[in-house]
């Protein structure tokens, strides 16, 4: 069994991941107020939107934090599902966060009201800002982890909905097609579905522990089968602890055993430098 320090998020990458979390974190309260205050659902759409990449944030700087606490006597794994648990639960969140907006939206087309366009365009024009300073923050370190890849690219999602707020906006302000604000809630809507549905999927293959979406199963067979003194490979099993955190377990058909050592350091590195698996347990049984 291969053994190794697991850090899904270096301390590098925390300070970047705090610092999009407090912009996102007030331009969401930003986008509520001014939400209300100009009676745009699109504007509280978005900030829902702002929500989702928040918690994803939170969820990305929390897993930096518990990744580093010791597992126990009972968690040998550590607390690394943590992470996943609250995945799940905010993706189920944001669903009925999308009900919300659609029931409004549609309420909205009956008997269309009356929105301050100034207010929503200068609102959304700042949350465009606000993404697009969360994803230059974030672009560096998107490439440690997946963890880190999935903030980035919740963040340029929301960047998106800005734009189609912004665009309601301005033709509200120049038409007074006032419908424009419960359309463009609809899209970020869309956008919300899109990104949670990742999520929710995500978790859910992670808990059941499914082989990760990235990693064929049968390619890591043919690959082992590949080394020198292997005869055959089978009972593999793939699974996610957590976020960029792959584990495997799998029996080894060798011709002898007496190199055993040898053979398991090359098992595990091609493991390691190939598929990025750095937990594995193989047993090695002698071909009859």
């Amino acid at each position: 069994m291969s053994e190794h320090s697991h850090d899904p998020l270096t301390t590098r990458a925390a300070s970047p991941l705090a610092g999009a979390l407090i912009i996102t974190a007030t331009v969401m309260v930003l986008e509520i107020i001014a939400g209300l205050l100009s009676n745009s659902l699109a504007l509280l759409a978005d900030a829902g939107h702002m929500a989702t990449d928040a918690a994803a944030l939170g969820m990305s700087l929390f897993a930096c934090w518990i990744a580093r606490q010791p597992a126990t006597r009972t968690k040998t794994y550590g607390f690394y599902r943590t992470e996943i648990l609250a995945a799940l639960l905010n993706g189920l969140t944001l669903w009925l966060v999308v009900a919300w907006i659609i029931y409004h939206a549609v309420q909205r087309f009956v008997h269309p009201p009356v929105v301050r366009a100034p207010m929503m365009l200068v609102t959304a024009v700042i949350g465009l800002a606000a993404n697009l300073g969360c994803a230059w923050l974030l672009r560096p370190s998107q490439a440690q982890s997946l963890n880190m890849r999935s903030a980035y690219l919740h963040v340029l999602s929301d960047a998106l909905g800005s734009v189609s707020v912004i665009a309601a906006a301005v033709v509200i302000q120049m038409t007074g097609w006032s419908l424009a604000d419960p359309l463009a809630s609809l899209l970020v809507c869309g956008l919300i579905l899109w990104s949670s549905w990742k999520l929710i999927s995500q978790s859910v293959n992670i808990l059941l522990e499914g082989t990760p979406p990235h990693i064929d199963a049968m390619e890591v067979t043919r690959a082992m089968q590949a080394v020198a003194g292997v005869r055959s490979v089978h009972d593999v099993h793939i699974w996610t602890i957590t976020s960029g955190m792959e584990a495997m377990s799998a029996h080894v058909v060798v011709d002898n055993s007496n190199d055993s050592r040898g053979l398991l350091d090359r098992l595990n590195t091609l493991l390691c430098d190939r598929f990025k698996i750095h937990h594995t347990t193989i047993q090695l049984e002698e071909a009859l």
